[in-house]
């Protein structure tokens, strides 16, 4: 997804891992944490007020 993003120049905005880690293990989502590739991805679109 993140690739895909970069394509198209659009934000990325990774909430969390869920249940399944990146590392394929099962836990608590709050402890897998939202980090892909050591990252946080933040990003958000920028938006245009028209008037």
């Amino acid at each position: 997804m993140k690739k895909q993003c970069e394509k198209q120049k659009i934000a990325f905005f990774f909430k969390q891992w869920g249940t399944w880690g990146g590392d394929g293990i099962k836990r608590n989502k709050k402890e897998n944490g939202a980090l892909l590739n050591d990252k946080l991805y933040r990003e958000y679109p920028n938006l245009k007020k028209s008037m």
